[in-house]
């Protein structure tokens, strides 16, 4: 079974948990379900993006909506601006939990009418928190993330693939993040059906990847080598800034900067959003850069011997200061 089917799957079982979960421990099925779904990059991706729909959402508005006694109507305009109410709700529920066990079926009472706590907590998840999992279902099935895309990319490399590109990368160095942003057109291409075009002109320089720009939402997408040395910390911080200038060029609010480590070391990236959260990303200038890290130097067994890799640590600062050495 494809990987997108597995997942499938096992989104769907997490639903089938929740919807069947006995009144009294709802809540901890919630903060199960939360807590599975932070362990799936591919599901934290979309989920991620889909806050990029309706960036302006009203959760306080949806939560009181939730206990009011008028008709429960939805705040959001999107498929992806429900999901990103609901994962908020079921994060904030995950939390209580802890707190205050009773903390799911006292949600569910809130909104539903029925008089008996079963009954108020399937009404709930089938009325509410269903959506969230048929969003995460249908857009793993249609492969339409970008960031999904862009984890199953880092995954085929790190597992099938390096030794290939490295010697290719060996090969020529001087033209080595081409021999990548390629691979990762082609990828972008077969397996998300992301049109892209290599290198198109634009008022900031050249692009290694802008998709759809005879569409409405143009995919700003550029790689670059780290080595440590004369490609290090100050050669991504200005690839960052490229890519947001890019990004202004094509009115795009949102990018994707593929860092190629070809160093034996883990980087460790800032981030914006949640700590441990994949991907990392930051906001400069209005736009979103999400940083997708691969290990693309094949595993030597002297770096084997050696046991734990060494880890290298990127500030915001050092990122976000073009000027950094």
């Amino acid at each position: 079974m494809k990987y997108q089917q597995r997942l499938q799957v096992a989104v769907r079982e997490r639903l089938r948990k929740l919807m069947t979960a006995p009144f009294s421990s709802a809540g901890h099925e919630v903060h199960l379900a939360v807590t599975w779904i932070n362990s799936q990059p591919a599901l934290t991706g979309l989920l991620e993006e889909a806050t990029r729909a309706e960036p302006d959402l009203d959760h306080e508005r949806f939560r009181a909506g939730l206990t009011d006694d008028a008709q429960f109507t939805w705040s959001s305009r999107t498929d992806a601006g429900r999901a990103t109410l609901i994962w908020k709700l079921m994060q904030d529920i995950a939390k209580e939990e802890a707190d205050n066990p009773a903390i799911g079926w006292q949600t569910a009472s809130g909104y539903s009418m029925n008089s008996r706590p079963q009954d108020s907590w399937c009404e709930f998840a089938e009325d509410i928190l269903q959506h969230l999992f048929d969003f995460l279902s249908e857009r793993v099935g249609a492969e339409s993330s970008i960031l999904h895309t862009l984890e199953r990319y880092r995954t085929r490399i790190e597992w099938f693939d390096r030794e290939e590109l490295y010697a290719n990368f060996t090969a020529d160095t001087t033209n080595g993040e081409e021999v990548y942003n390629l691979d990762l057109q082609r990828f972008l291409f077969l397996e998300g059906d992301h049109i892209t075009h290599a290198k198109p002109r634009s008022a900031s320089g050249e692009a290694d990847l802008v998709g759809e720009l005879d569409g409405r939402d143009p995919l700003v997408c550029d790689g670059k080598i780290f080595d440590g040395r004369s490609r290090g910390k100050g050669y991504l911080a200005k690839g960052l800034h490229q890519i947001i200038k890019y990004a202004h060029d094509y009115g795009q609010h949102t990018a994707y900067l593929v860092i190629y480590n070809i160093t034996d070391k883990l980087l460790d990236l800032p981030t914006d959003g949640t700590p441990g959260a994949w991907p990392p990303y930051t906001e400069l200038s209005g736009v979103r850069v999400y940083f997708i890290h691969v290990r693309v130097a094949p595993p030597t067994t002297t770096a084997r011997k050696a046991g734990k890799a060494t880890r290298v640590t990127l500030t915001h600062d050092e990122l976000t200061n073009p000027d950094t050495t």
